[in-house]
């Protein structure tokens, strides 16, 4: 009994570590673009507009990052995991994602330079930006590579600890810039590979480099790891319709959409986001431990039943007294500017709970090797938000957009709830 205790005071203790230091830098990361909200509001519309070109260049940043990097992730977590367990090193896994890293880079340079008239033409900047605009699709690479590292390797808080480093500079240069009177598109966007640039230097030192060699890329292996984010990109691109899909829909709509709107329904839309990345925590913490206990029903029951509540509750919790707080937190920090966020973010928190609880289910199905059928979902839910995005923003505006996503996010957890009683809870013998 004793024992028991003992482990459950570890196991709450890291993951209070973990959650702290990971849901920090994610919310410095969140506060960032806040920061450059709130210098662009003294401009009044033109500040809304400006916004709204960053806001446009993000998307494109984060097109690249999600079908690139994003898609590796988890496979190389999930490999890591089960060969560490094996032999106690992660060279193979290590081996393939490191080169997966670099072919993201070419083609994204190849494909950034092929397109760049476009590019410019849809985010509304010049071609100079562009370059940076690559620079922060590095600097966010390196970052993500550096993370996913340190998860593959079984070191959580270590994990945690480069989510911080890299959000507390990022948000550190952005206020040297907001001081300095330097913010514009092209200095945001350097801070992302300095701020890379300072975590490889801190964190190198950290890595137990004898996990990590040597360097094999063995055929079989490599095609396990592909296939695995062959599903992935089918879904991390899903998710990204998903994420982003309601800029593009908002900018199709151009004739009744201005930048300036875009601009506004960005700030309310990239804190929604922050929630969702914070959330993302529970996801990374817990798929290391389901993917060495998947075959452990008391493990799983433990984890559903027991833990998901005992996160949930607080979560709620927060969400109901941030929707309360919203106007007077807005008009304490941009005053009369982005006024129309504030409805726009109460209705996206709905979807930030509906996010958490999918996250839960989206742990087993990964680690249980049933990432096909969940990216199946995220396509279905990418189809149901820019479908109904397309049909209520002519009609309702940013609110369409706001709703759209609401909705897809239910639909996807009533998909998921179902699919889970009927198919995978038996195969799991809960």
């Amino acid at each position: 009994m004793l024992r028991l205790i003992r482990q459950e005071l570890k196991q709450g203790k890291t993951l209070l570590q973990f959650g702290f230091l990971k849901g920090l830098g994610q919310g410095l990361g969140m506060i960032a673009p806040l920061v450059i909200a709130e210098y662009f509001a003294g401009e009044g519309v033109l500040g809304e507009e400006l916004y709204g070109s960053y806001s446009l260049a993000k998307t494109v940043v984060f097109f690249f990052t999600m079908i690139l990097i994003a898609s590796t992730q988890v496979p190389f977590i999930v490999f890591a995991n089960q060969e560490k367990a094996k032999t106690g090193k992660i060279n193979k896994a290590f081996s393939i994602q490191s080169t997966f890293l670099i072919l993201s880079f070419c083609i994204f340079l190849a494909i950034t330079l092929s397109l760049s008239k476009y590019i410019v033409k849809f985010a509304q900047i010049n071609r100079g930006d562009l370059l940076f605009i690559l620079l922060a699709f590095f600097g966010i690479a390196l970052k993500t590579f550096i993370c996913n590292l340190f998860m593959a390797m079984g070191q959580r808080v270590k994990n945690a600890l480069v989510e911080f480093t890299f959000g507390f500079f990022s948000l550190a240069l952005i206020f040297v810039l907001y001081f300095l009177d330097w913010i514009n598109l092209r200095t945001v966007f350097s801070v992302y590979p300095i701020s890379a640039g300072v975590v490889l230097i801190i964190f190198v030192w950290l890595v137990d480099f004898k996990q990590l060699f040597p360097f094999e890329l063995e055929r079989e292996y490599f095609g396990r790891m592909f296939d695995f984010a062959k599903w992935m990109f089918l879904g991390t691109t899903a998710i990204y319709f998903i994420n982003w899909g309601d800029n593009l829909v908002l900018r199709y709509f151009g004739s009744v959409v201005s930048t300036a709107d875009i601009g506004v329904y960005n700030v309310g839309y990239q804190i929604f986001k922050g929630l969702v990345t914070l959330t993302m925590v529970v996801g990374f913490y817990f798929l290391p431990f389901i993917s060495r206990n998947i075959g452990n029903p008391d493990k799983i029951r433990d984890y559903l039943w027991r833990k998901r509540p005992m996160i949930l509750a607080p979560a709620i919790v927060c969400v109901v007294v941030l929707f309360i707080l919203l106007p007077y937190i807005f008009g304490f920090i941009f005053g009369d500017t982005y006024r129309g966020a504030v409805n726009v973010l109460r209705v996206l928190l709905v979807g930030s709970i509906l996010y958490l609880y999918s996250t839960f289910y989206h742990v087993i199905y990964n680690a249980a090797n049933r990432y096909k059928i969940l990216q199946v979902f995220n396509v279905v839910q990418a189809v149901v938000k820019v479908g109904l995005s397309l049909l209520f923003i002519p009609a309702m505006g940013l609110m369409g957009a706001a709703v759209a996503t609401v909705i897809s996010y239910f639909a996807k957890v009533l998909v998921l709830e179902l699919h889970f009683q009927i198919k995978i809870k038996r195969q799991l013998k809960l």
